[in-house]
């Protein structure tokens, strides 16, 4: 197995993928490996939406150091060879002789890993919203690990998941609230003059302060809200970048995006001018973008919801 440079970085990340058919955002890769030396370090796994930059997603096991013949499970996104997110499963999985067996689904931001060493089977899934561009799918290893790897499958899946609230309404359905309003609780303050504003404008909006009380299940209001809202705001401030729950929130309906969905889009909404560059979360830099500070801009806004609403 080839890959990159031969390895490169504090990983001694390499890759190999197939760029014989052209880049692809969903699908699944799968693929049995055997580690040659496995009690030496070593990492191996698969790769979706992989470019020459060393920009992908990996579903990998790496030795876990701490239990001999164990493997730690993982799923990362890389950015030019550097781990941007990444999700570990807390249980190891034991690997005999150093051979398993990996296959990763990936549609939009949904992925879902399984690894299999005999009889033990274990799956990661998890949400990847660092990387949602088309990309090819292959092979990647680290540190140098000396790996044999067989029966290699691809496959692009073409097929658009259907949210479940489309399969029951028909495509003219109306919608309780025109914004749902993702944000940070450190900018609760500029979320409330922009409800202000909104307000004054006739404009129905969701948002977590004015829907649930005392009690509420927090995840099931927030799942109905999104449900029930035309548009998802992302409204940007200085806590946004930080937040968690923000992502959660607006990354479903983007990734739908992403996959041809687009009844229903994320609109990002700056709430501060000064709001520097690095603050805007990668997903939506390329986005259009509200100045609430700026008349001209958000005026096009409301006039924007008051016809599409």
């Amino acid at each position: 197995m080839s890959g990159y440079r031969q390895g490169e970085g504090p990983y001694g990340l390499a890759y190999t993928i197939d760029t014989a058919t052209a880049p692809f955002l969903n699908g699944r890769v799968s693929a049995r490996f055997r580690i040659a030396d496995p009690n030496r370090a070593w990492g191996a796994g698969v790769v979706c939406r992989a470019d020459a930059g060393r920009t992908f997603v990996a579903f990998y096991l790496t030795v876990d150091p701490g239990a001999s013949g164990f493997a730690n499970v993982r799923m990362a996104a890389f950015k030019y060879g550097r781990i941007v997110a990444s999700a570990t499963l807390r249980k190891s999985l034991p690997v005999r002789s150093g051979e398993f067996h990996l296959s990763l689904r990936f549609f939009s931001g949904e992925l879902v890993g399984e690894a299999r060493s005999g009889d033990d089977t274990t799956t990661l899934a998890h949400l990847m919203t660092e990387v949602p561009f088309a990309g090819h799918a292959g092979l990647v290893r680290f540190y140098d690990t000396r790996v044999l790897v067989k029966d290699i499958q691809l496959e692009e899946l073409r097929m658009k998941p259907v949210l479940p609230e489309e399969a029951e309404v028909p495509p003219t359905q109306t919608y309780p609230f025109t914004l749902f309003l993702s944000h940070s609780q450190d900018d609760r303050p500029l979320v409330r003059k922009l409800t202000d504003r909104l307000q004054a404008n006739g404009i129905t909006y969701w948002v977590d302060e004015e829907q649930i009380s005392f009690g509420d299940q927090i995840i099931s209001k927030i799942e109905d809200g999104l449900r029930d809202s035309r548009y998802v705001v992302a409204c940007l401030g200085p806590g946004f970048a930080r937040s968690g729950w923000c992502r959660a929130e607006y990354g479903a309906i983007l990734y739908r995006e992403f996959s041809g969905e687009t009844s229903r889009r994320v609109i990002p909404l700056a709430l501060d001018g000064s709001l520097p560059s690095t603050a805007v979360p990668l997903l939506l830099s390329d986005k259009m973008r509200v100045d609430f500070t700026d008349p001209v801009s958000f005026d096009l806004f409301l006039a924007f919801l008051k016809n599409n609403s």
